[in-house]
């Protein structure tokens, strides 16, 4: 533990339970904490706005940039409630597995699935976990990255699971522009030979990448064309749920959908 964070907790945990704000002394004495450090800390936080500081009343309270955090955490957390309607409808319509994914601390995890209502199907399950440079969401979201946390992941021995694999670190960071452009991603049977698939992002109000969703698919069996636009549909559809209303990004290669 960082003993400046773990007081920063306390600090939380305790204006959490006491709405109508503390003093500098009351926090410090109820927590235990000397006076300075308890100044210097609720100082930061409230430059930071994670506490405002009532001057009149000298009392600290809760600030506004919690509130966006737990929002945020909100969302991600009701992610697979959510998206499972529209999931279910993307299976439905395309007769195939669909799947959502996101990415945390450089690994690709499979949160949501839909298998495909055929007998013969792709099954992936859910807590699945994909290195970010195998597949078409994992792609999707490693280019979803800032540059420098992609240089760190390029950095490591990059993983073959078949002939197909993009393990050169420049033709990767290609496909990387290339899906940043077109704003889809694509597997070229380069975690199963005979399994291509296709991915779109998930964005959240900001415009930011928070999930893809995937179709996986036999290669000799579907034309992507056909894929293309339920797929457009559905991430639209969840996007706007998050809202997320700007729909040009696709306009020069797919077709427009209606909601």
């Amino acid at each position: 533990m960082v003993p400046a964070i773990e007081k920063a907790d306390m600090i939380f945990s305790f204006l959490m339970q006491h709405p109508e704000g503390s003093t500098l002394k009351e926090t410090s004495t109820i927590l235990g904490i000397p006076k300075s450090t308890t100044h210097r800390l609720l100082i930061s936080l409230s430059e930071l706005d994670y506490i405002e500081h009532d001057h009149h009343s000298g009392r600290f309270f809760l600030g506004p940039k919690l509130l966006s955090l737990s929002r945020a955490a909100e969302r991600r957390l009701n992610l697979n409630r959510i998206t499972t309607p529209y999931l279910e409808e993307l299976s439905s319509r395309t007769r195939e597995t669909v799947k959502l994914s996101v990415i945390r601390h450089k690994k690709v995890y499979v949160i949501n699935t839909v298998l495909s209502p055929r007998i013969m199907k792709i099954t992936v399950e859910s807590g699945t976990v994909f290195p970010p440079h195998i597949g078409a969401a994992a792609k999707l979201l490693l280019s979803s990255l800032p540059d420098e946390e992609i240089d760190e992941y390029l950095e490591q021995e990059l993983e073959e699971y078949t002939v197909n694999s993009v393990t050169d670190r420049d033709m990767l960071r290609n496909e990387i522009e290339a899906i940043r452009s077109e704003g889809l991603a694509r597997d070229r049977q380069e975690e199963t030979i005979g399994i291509s698939g296709i991915a779109a992002p998930v964005r959240d109000s900001f415009g930011g990448i928070v999930a893809a969703v995937s179709i996986p698919y036999l290669s000799a069996l579907r034309p992507e064309a056909e894929l293309l636009p339920p797929l457009i549909e559905c991430v639209d559809g969840i996007s706007r749920r998050l809202g997320f209303y700007k729909h040009d990004e696709y306009s020069s290669s797919t077709p427009t959908t209606k909601e």
